[in-house]
């Protein structure tokens, strides 16, 4: 994932090309703020609707070139939501949905063992494996929702959907996951 500052530099650019205005001093730091509380969250959803990580990285700039655009109108505590909702168009635009959602994932140093990394990594691949096999609106929700943390609210207004429509997928979802799951490793208790 991209830094701040090469973000910031490419979103800069982008303003510049578009003859708009130099960043003020507080829409950097607006900017900066942002970046530091969500651009991990950003970045992953980018990678989950199965973008590269070169797209993800031009992804990011996209979607804080967005925020930039937007940020007099942001909301205080809608910040999440948008930055969410942006990243899904944007990926997307860029991605077209790929068949299957990306099979690596960032090295990342671990305590465990290399057996137990070993087995870490194929739960992980398994489970990236069945989200790709659900249809992308019920994978969406259950993503927000049971992978990301947001709350049913957050879910409805990053997909621009009814909390109602949220909840009756995500139920869905879960129901079709387990049974991907059960097909595969056996009956779960």
């Amino acid at each position: 994932m991209l830094s701040f500052a090469a973000t910031l530099t490419a979103v800069e650019a982008t303003e510049a090309t578009a003859g708009r205005r130099p960043l003020t001093d507080g829409q950097r730091n607006r900017l900066r703020a942002l970046f530091v509380s969500h651009a991990d969250l950003v970045w992953r959803l980018l990678r989950r609707h199965g973008l590269t990580q070169e797209q993800s990285d031009d992804g990011l700039q996209e979607v804080f070139s967005v925020a930039l655009r937007r940020l007099n109108a942001l909301e205080a505590g809608k910040e999440r939501s948008f930055l969410c909702s942006t990243a899904v168009v944007v990926a997307r635009r860029v991605g077209q949905m790929k068949e299957s959602l990306p099979g690596t994932l960032p090295d990342v140093e671990s305590p465990l063992s290399l057996d137990e990394q070993s087995d870490a990594h194929r739960k992980r691949r398994l489970v990236i494996e069945l989200l790709g096999q659900l249809e992308e609106p019920l994978r969406m929700v259950l993503v927000l929702q049971d992978v990301e943390g947001l709350s049913k609210r957050e879910a409805a207004e990053v997909l621009d959907i009814p909390e109602g429509t949220v909840a009756s997928r995500t139920k869905k979802a879960r129901a079709q996951f387990r049974a991907l799951l059960e097909a595969h490793v056996g009956r779960l208790e």
